[in-house]
């Protein structure tokens, strides 16, 4: 809940603290639903599947994984604002 509403964002590795009263969360990444874009979350979700495609060392397959990962938790949370 954020000003009495509730908030859903998408958010990258880290940490979350729960408390009774409070979430906090540490990560590199949070947006909520209304700033993402969609077409730019798509376009890096091809373009990491294309990067895939090539040979890579495996640090350069993990950023390349990472950031397939945040591109589809950007869309899975905005479509789901939209369509749920």
């Amino acid at each position: 809940m954020k000003n009495g509403r509730e908030t859903a964002m998408a958010i990258g590795e880290g940490f979350v603290e729960i408390k009774a009263d409070s979430v906090s969360v540490l990560t590199d990444m949070a947006l909520e639903a209304e700033k993402i874009d969609i077409a730019a979350a798509e376009a890096a979700v091809e373009r990491a599947k294309a990067a895939m495609k090539e040979d890579h060392t495996a640090e350069e397959v993990a950023a390349i994984q990472a950031s397939l990962q945040k591109a589809l938790a950007q869309l899975h949370v905005k479509r789901r604002r939209h369509h749920g």
